[in-house]
């Protein structure tokens, strides 16, 4: 194992980015398998 010398603010700054792109990965998902699918009237 490797140790961590890794500033806390590094470390924040990994967290908020890999947030960010998790958050803006699920809005993205959320919003094409809204347009995709087709209400069951039509």
């Amino acid at each position: 194992m490797y140790p961590c010398n890794n500033s806390p603010l590094e470390n924040l700054a990994a967290f908020a980015i890999a947030f960010a792109a998790g958050v803006l990965s699920t809005t993205i998902l959320q919003w094409y398998v809204g347009r995709i699918q087709k209400p069951e009237w039509d």
